[in-house]
């Protein structure tokens, strides 16, 4: 997710005001109801929910984070992502591939969470599998993706590596989410793992000279980088050998 700083806000009562959240010149007043799964879902929805920062909620807890997102290895390596599994969509007809912005969120895993990436399939949105919640006053424009989308991807900042690494990869796995992308692009070597869901939790894909198979896409991604003519990051996300069945998911 975004880089910056967290604040993890345990449950405080008070004047119906659980938590005030400071960063900088920001604040962020998170309601009371908002430490139950349903009182923050319902605070998202409604008019009082911040439109800047975020915000999410996982096994219970509240996390808050409304600081500056790094560009070089953030920003940029989600634009590549995008880039790539939008064009394949265009060309293959997938679903929806969805760049920062989407919510999911699913009750009995207890997580809502906008990813840096979405993909959800036709196939999990004509099922059932995943509904999209429209907003009150304009049912043609959706907010959330309610279920298990096919896909997610969350790129590693410094303050999110226990969020990205620890809490949203066993909300994801609780949730029933087939593929979790888990870049971390900070080092001096891009880390790219493609984690498939097993029972009893994520396993990474097996990386074969960079390269690492997805299930959801039939094909294998390599991750690469290399500086511009500025001296900045340059991220290329390679593809190769698509098969000629992809894997289906079943309906609930």
């Amino acid at each position: 997710m975004a880089t910056g700083a967290l604040a993890r806000a345990k449950f405080r009562s008070g004047n119906g005001r659980a938590l005030l959240v400071r960063y900088s010149d920001a604040e962020v007043a998170v309601p009371e109801a908002a430490f139950q799964f349903e009182g923050f879902r319902a605070w998202t929805l409604s008019d009082r929910f911040p439109q800047e920062g975020r915000i999410s909620f996982i096994d219970g807890e509240v996390i808050v984070d409304i600081s500056q997102e790094e560009i070089t290895t953030h920003a940029l390596v989600r634009t590549e992502i995008v880039r790539v599994l939008a064009s394949i969509n265009v060309d293959e007809e997938i679903g929806l591939v969805i760049g920062d912005g989407a919510r999911v969120v699913h009750q009995s895993a207890g997580v809502s969470n906008i990813p840096d990436t979405v993909v959800v399939s036709y196939a999990s949105l004509e099922s059932g599998r995943v509904a999209m919640t429209p907003r009150k006053d304009e049912p043609e424009q959706k907010i959330e993706l309610v279920g298990a989308p096919d896909l997610v991807v969350e790129i590693v900042s410094d303050s999110s590596v226990i969020k990205d690494e620890k809490k949203l990869r066993a909300a994801y796995h609780a949730a029933g989410i087939p593929e979790y992308w888990l870049i971390d692009a900070r080092g001096e070597a891009i880390s790219f793992q493609i984690l498939s869901q097993r029972r009893s939790g994520y396993v990474a894909v097996p990386v074969r000279d960079g390269w690492v198979r997805s299930n959801v896409f039939d094909r294998e991604f390599r991750l690469r980088r290399k500086k511009d003519r500025l001296g900045m990051w340059q991220y290329r996300l390679e593809t190769r050998g698509r098969g000629t069945q992809r894997s289906s998911r079943s309906a609930p």
